[in-house]
């Protein structure tokens, strides 16, 4: 310790002139003590460069916060999978179970004996019950006639029913029967696909003078629909057809036509009506 304290003088000389520049007293334990002061600033800015700034990712050991993080999407992922496999496995099982009839009895104690259940032979139809099928079903083929009931239909209106707009598009002459005008006629882009308004059946797809291509098609509660000056028809006479189904194309054939465009009609019970009351065509 008494070596520790023992004073020292550093002086700098100019070496030609031997002049005295600098000098500076100092001591062991002094030099000791500005080392580890040293020493620990040192270590404390090499800590903080580690842990503040990207240069620990070279650093073995050290991962990228990219790669924490994804990881950690990947276990959360994997986790959401693995509950949806759970639950998709515990609906299978029950869908199986339903199916093969392997259920849990239930806690209720019936006190009547139910009945048996039919099998799958009991199920299954008998000769006389085919052949009559298909007697109905082939005198039914191409019957017009709905199933519906025409006292519901009102004087003012059809309720009950949704049409299927034939065609979307602008309505240049209106509904008139004072001047012979039983229907609407809409103009549109060309080839545009002319659709039915309602599910039914065809009972008209042929050529008139002045209509050109024209196909009616009968619906439900005695309606019928018309669609005139058709360039082309794609249904024929008894083909049952669905609300929306395209069944012509707009056209400009006929005589009765100054360019192409769609007239429609509605009729109910024999007496044209507005289709316009009951369509949108915008």
């Amino acid at each position: 310790m008494r070596k520790l304290r023992n004073k020292y003088r550093a002086v700098l000389i100019n070496e030609s002139t031997y002049e005295e520049r600098f000098s500076f007293r100092l001591s062991r334990i002094n030099v000791i003590l500005l080392a580890v002061v040293l020493f620990i600033f040192n270590a404390l800015f090499v800590s903080a460069v580690i842990v503040y700034t990207p240069l620990k990712e070279y650093i073995p050991g050290y991962s990228d916060q990219k790669v924490k993080m994804n990881a950690y999407r990947a276990m959360a992922t994997a986790d959401s999978l693995d509950r949806a496999m759970a639950i998709r496995d515990a609906y299978i099982d029950n869908l199986r179970n339903v199916l093969s009839g392997n259920l849990p009895a239930d806690s209720i104690t019936l006190t009547v004996p139910t009945v048996k259940a039919p099998g799958a032979a009991d199920l299954q139809p008998s000769l006389a019950d085919s052949l009559m099928r298909e007697k109905v079903r082939a005198e039914e083929a191409y019957s017009v006639h709905a199933t519906g009931n025409a006292a519901t239909l009102d004087r003012f209106g059809l309720p009950g029913l949704l049409f299927f707009p034939p065609l979307r598009g602008v309505v240049t002459s209106t509904f008139n029967p004072s001047e012979g005008h039983y229907g609407i006629d809409i103009v549109t882009k060309a080839d545009e696909a002319v659709k039915a308004c309602l599910d039914g059946t065809v009972i008209l797809a042929s050529w008139t003078s002045d209509a050109g291509y024209v196909i009616q098609v009968q619906h439900t509660l005695d309606l019928v629909s018309v669609y005139k000056h058709n360039a082309v028809l794609l249904k024929k006479t008894g083909d049952h057809v669905k609300a929306g189904e395209a069944i012509a194309i707009v056209g400009n054939s006929g005589e009765l036509t100054t360019g192409p465009h769609l007239h429609f009609e509605l009729w109910s019970g024999g007496r044209a009506v507005d289709p316009q009351t009951y369509i949108g065509f915008q």
